[in-house]
């Protein structure tokens, strides 16, 4: 039997293990019949994405394409009619008129997030997007995306990102670089995810991601990467939305009674990881469940001072309260494989869904160094 000669199901099923936009492209040039199906099958792709050598292989509902292939920016919306987030390389940017860019977001409906870097000019495109993420950003850029619910801004500031905050009163998920203050800056009271990272570059100065985060009261997760020698905290301030909480000390070490004032500020917190913190001992651990006591993971790997009798303590002590917390430390961090299986899966280049937990929490193990 030639292969053209298959079920149209069975070619669709053909069809749909293609990823490669290339590939794709040439089977709808094959005959009539491909090309009905192509169709068909490209109204499956909700992600347009460049492509990465180190990444598995892609499901359905994703197509990617390398940097030498000549695309029709203005054909993706026909090509792909159910699209909902666009990623665009800079060689990909370099290659195509930014005016075409710019016209395919505005006018393609189902979009929702578009993945770029600095080199194109976000505030022509981003006022109808739900999600946006770049690489650079600069004073006034944001005033325009006031629809946005996430944004990821990997080389920006809290000093520029506070004069643009009060155009976001729908942001709920934000990662950015924490460097300056946010004094006096706009409450973001929708905001329910951060992922905040200390400038790297800038090592020795203080750290104001705890005074940002006073001016989230409805956060519920927050993920922390500290390079920064000082870290400003104003423990009256208390935040019980807080459930999931974890801390990676990136560069500077930290006393306990630093992080001590700084998980005061949390009372109910659920799930809490301290990372790379050498100084912690099971005597801190110990302290510390008396004022968390709605624990429900504690997770310590990386803090080699932690030992089996920190792990028995914690564990009679919520049992004695009735309570089941799981406690990782370096005497059993392969437990975390057997009890997250999902972390230990092929990496995806798109995430479905959001999942502070699998995504931010517990995906330690990629660097551990217990």
């Amino acid at each position: 039997m030639l292969i053209n000669e298959l079920p149209d199901d069975c070619l669709l099923a053909i069809f749909d293990q293609f990823n490669n936009l290339y590939h794709l492209i040439a089977c709808f040039k094959v005959c009539v019949k491909w090309s009905h199906l192509i169709v068909k099958r490209a109204e499956k792709v909700k992600y347009f994405v460049d492509y990465r050598t180190h990444l598995p292989d892609y499901s359905p509902d994703c197509v990617y394409y390398r940097d030498r292939d000549l695309i029709d920016v203005a054909g993706l919306s026909s090509l792909f009619p159910n699209l909902i987030i666009a990623k665009f390389s800079d060689r990909f940017q370099s290659q195509v008129k930014f005016e075409d860019i710019a016209a395919f977001v505005r006018k393609h409906e189902p979009l929702k997030e578009m993945i770029t870097s600095y080199r194109l000019a976000m505030e022509e495109c981003c006022d109808k997007l739900e999600m946006l993420a770049t690489d650079c950003s600069k004073p006034g850029i944001l005033q325009n995306c006031i629809h946005s619910k996430q944004l990821s801004i990997r080389d920006d500031t809290l000093v520029n990102f506070k004069s643009d905050a009060q155009y976001l009163p729908n942001l709920e998920r934000l990662l950015i670089l924490i460097n300056g203050s946010y004094l006096n800056g706009s409450v973001l009271e929708k905001l329910k995810v951060v992922i905040m990272h200390s400038n790297v570059c800038n090592l020795g100065t203080i750290f104001y991601g705890f005074q940002f985060m006073d001016l989230c009261p409805n956060l519920q997760s927050a993920r922390i990467t500290m390079d920064s020698r000082t870290v400003l905290v104003d423990e009256t301030l208390k935040n019980e939305s807080l459930q999931d909480l974890v801390i990676h000390f990136d560069f500077y070490d930290r006393d306990w009674n630093v992080i001590k004032r700084v998980l005061m500020k949390y009372p109910n917190l659920k799930h809490l990881a301290l990372r790379n913190l050498r100084r912690i001992i099971d005597d801190n651990i110990e302290k510390l469940v008396h004022f968390l006591p709605n624990l429900v993971i504690f997770d310590v790997r990386g803090c080699r001072g932690v030992t089996q009798r920190a792990a028995n303590f914690v564990q009679n002590y919520f049992e004695r309260n009735g309570r089941s917390t799981k406690f990782y430390f370096k005497g059993n961090h392969h437990e975390c494989k057997s009890d997250w299986p999902q972390l230990y899966t092929k990496r995806q280049e798109i995430c479905r869904g959001f999942d502070f937990m699998e995504r931010f929490f517990l995906e330690y193990r990629l660097g551990s160094d217990v």
